[in-house]
């Protein structure tokens, strides 16, 4: 390959990566959190007094109270039935205010048979979820803006390769000593770390552009080629049946156990999650079950619909019914979001989202060590501007989701839990960026680093203290959750100190002409290290 060609795709690797990279590390370190987004919702709603399962009767019992006191939800609402790691029935609906946002609707009911309308206050997994695919932007801009940075993304990638090409077994898991060229090290370890983990970051950026804004491509062949009937068309083949309008009659509706029981015998094995309705009440109602069926294939989605007045059976949908379209999008959904493979599936996919987030950051930092004047004291604005940014996005990327957890532990019984979960990530978060600006470079990653380090170290002491569940006790107790949370905190404590403590290091011994060196002190003009150093 030519070396003007090979430089040309250096060129776009370079910038799309730039482009892309702090809202992609911040993506794939709440997305590696999110792997565990059930263990993360058992740790976040732990309680020393376990609530009571309730059964299918009581389910009924909910769904009648609710469209009593609250008639508005029978247009749609969700009834999420009662399991052993969520026990309680609950009742969602969802109502779309002036501004198009949405109001949660949410209903239990009580130990004495009285409805409760008090939404479940834990939120810690639902908002590193929304982080994940936000990259912390408002939920819908963050949504379609990650959409287009996963195409800059996919761009990085495919030109990432061209450029590895020509070296590719020489360099292939070969890292070498950094001890006198940092820059070597970190594009050896960026480079081993982006080819094992290339195909799923193909899976990911393909997968995340379609989920994420794949609407749009499709809105030119909705409007002009098939006349509004794309969706309908494609709703059809994804297995999704529009619901019909109602009628406008009142009609009885069939229980929950009798849904459950129609089920289970249409789909053998079928485990439901979410109850659908809607139109409840209306002679035109309709219920829509979601669940799982294990048969050992990628997707195990399954759903049934059925008609609210009789139970009659309108459309099922598992893996081996399922057309290639449904087969297709399923397995897209299944590889993003690792709903195969058990645990060992997730613990592969966390790992591979903190190198993911690990490539995002190596990346910057190359840029960076790229452009350093090493005869010069005085280095690149860019490069200090890039440098403090990055340290300030990154590492309060992670010291807020730290501080978060923290919030959501401590304020367990607070009404406003949710809202004082978010308010810790973001205060740490734009506090961080305003830190690195604040400090040298090498200081600024040093001190965030550290505040990383004693965030994440709380967490476990945070459990020992307020739940009365220290680290050790979490196993008889059975309460896995809590011991898996609190020995990665330990193990990330660790490391964020460690990490730190290289910087200091470097910062003091390392090369003297770069951003991540502190100048020693000069008796003769009174130089101090900090904020004053003219190599920030």
């Amino acid at each position: 390959m030519k070396a003007s060609t090979v430089a040309i795709f250096t060129r776009i690797h370079t910038w799309t990566g730039l482009a892309a990279g702090m809202a992609l590390f911040i993506a794939f370190y709440a997305g590696a959190m999110t792997v565990f987004f059930h263990e993360l919702e058992v740790w976040d709603e732990y309680s020393a007094v376990a609530p009571l399962e309730q059964d299918y009767v009581q389910a009924q019992e909910l769904v009648d109270q609710v469209l009593e006191v609250d008639p508005a939800a029978a247009e749609t609402f969700r009834l999420y039935p009662s399991s052993p790691d969520h026990p309680g029935n609950v009742v969602r609906w969802f109502e779309r205010g002036e501004d198009g946002t949405f109001d949660t609707h949410e209903y239990r009911m009580a130990p004495n048979g009285t409805l409760n309308a008090e939404a479940d206050n834990a939120h810690l997994a639902s908002f590193i979820y929304v982080l994940h695919y936000s990259a912390g932007l408002p939920a819908r801009l963050g949504l379609y803006a990650l959409g287009i940075v996963c195409m800059i993304y996919g761009l990085a990638l495919l030109s990432g390769i061209i450029v590895f090409l020509p070296n590719f077994l020489k360099d292939l898991f070969v890292i070498r000593d950094g001890e006198r060229n940092k820059k070597r090290f970190w594009l050896d370890t960026h480079n081993v770390v982006g080819v094992i983990s290339l195909p799923w970051h193909f899976m990911f950026a393909w997968s995340s552009v379609i989920l994420a804004i794949g609407i749009f491509f499709l809105a030119p062949f909705q409007y002009l080629v098939f006349d509004d009937d794309l969706i309908e068309m494609f709703g059809a083949e994804l297995g999704v049946v529009e619901a019909a309008e109602p009628s406008g009659e009142r009609a009885p509706m069939i229980d929950v156990a009798e849904i459950m029981h129609i089920a289970q015998r249409e789909i053998p094995g079928f485990e439901a999650s979410q109850l659908r309705y809607s139109h409840a009440g209306d002679s035109n109602g309709q219920i829509r079950v979601f669940g799982k069926v294990e048969d050992g294939s990628l997707s195990s989605n399954a759903n049934i619909t059925m008609a609210t007045l009789d139970g009659r059976v309108i459309n099922v949908s598992t893996p081996q019914s399922a057309s290639l379209a449904t087969t297709f999008y399923n397995g897209l959904i299944a590889l993003h979001f690792v709903t195969f493979g058990g645990y060992t599936a997730k613990w592969v996919y966390f790992f591979l989202g903190l190198a993911g987030a690990f490539l995002f950051y190596s990346g910057n930092l190359l840029w960076v060590e790229a452009r350093r004047k090493r005869r010069s004291p005085e280095q690149p604005k860019t490069g200090r501007f890039l440098a403090r940014l990055n340290s300030g996005v990154c590492i309060g990327c992670m010291a807020g989701i730290s501080a978060a957890f923290l919030m959501s532990r401590g304020m367990s019984e607070h009404a406003n839990r949710a809202d004082l979960t978010e308010l810790a990530y973001y205060a740490v978060f734009f506090a961080a960026i305003a830190w690195s600006y604040l400090r040298s470079v090498a200081d600024g990653a040093r001190d965030l680093l550290y505040l990383c380090a004693a965030l994440t170290a709380a967490i476990p002491v945070f459990d020992a203290v307020i739940i009365d569940m220290p680290v050790w006790r979490s196993i008889p107790a059975g309460e896995w959750a809590i011991f898996t949370v609190d020995c990665l905190a330990i193990f990330g404590a660790v490391a964020f100190w460690m990490m730190g403590r290289a910087v200091a290091v470097r910062a003091r011994t390392g090369a003297p002409n770069s951003v991540w060196s502190n100048p020693k002190p000069d008796p003769a003009v009174g130089l101090d290290v900090g904020i004053g150093s003219t190599t920030r």
